[in-house]
Parts: C-alpha cells; sequence; structure tokens
C-alpha cells in the first residue's frame, strides 16, 4: 500500500484538486440557477437568451 501511495501520490492530489474544482462550479452554477441568475454574468436584460427564470419559490 505505501508503495502504491508514493508512486501515484502526485496523480491523487491532482486529481483531487480537479475534483473539488469541478465540485465547486457545479454547486456555484446550481445555486446561481436557483436565485434566478444567469450563467453569462450579464445584468438581465429582456433581450437575454440566458436569462433564467425563477419558477420554484
Amino acid at each position: 500500500m505505501e508503495e502504491f501511495l508514493t508512486t501515484n501520490g502526485s496523480t491523487i492530489i491532482v486529481g483531487a484538486i480537479v475534483f473539488g474544482a469541478l465540485i465547486f462550479v457545479l454547486v456555484r452554477t446550481i445555486r446561481n440557477y436557483r436565485q434566478g441568475r444567469s450563467a453569462c454574468g450579464c445584468s438581465g436584460c429582456n433581450k437575454c437568451t440566458a436569462q433564467t427564470t425563477k419558477t420554484n419559490k
């Protein structure tokens, strides 16, 4: 087991960092969607095709 960790330790660490970043982005996107914010960062003008509407209150 110790040999496996020393051989693959850097790969495991990088994989954990990438996985953490993915989870962060997904959680942030879901929160923004639920709050009615758009993903593109626009101010929510009427002509914006990326504007989301909040249907569940």
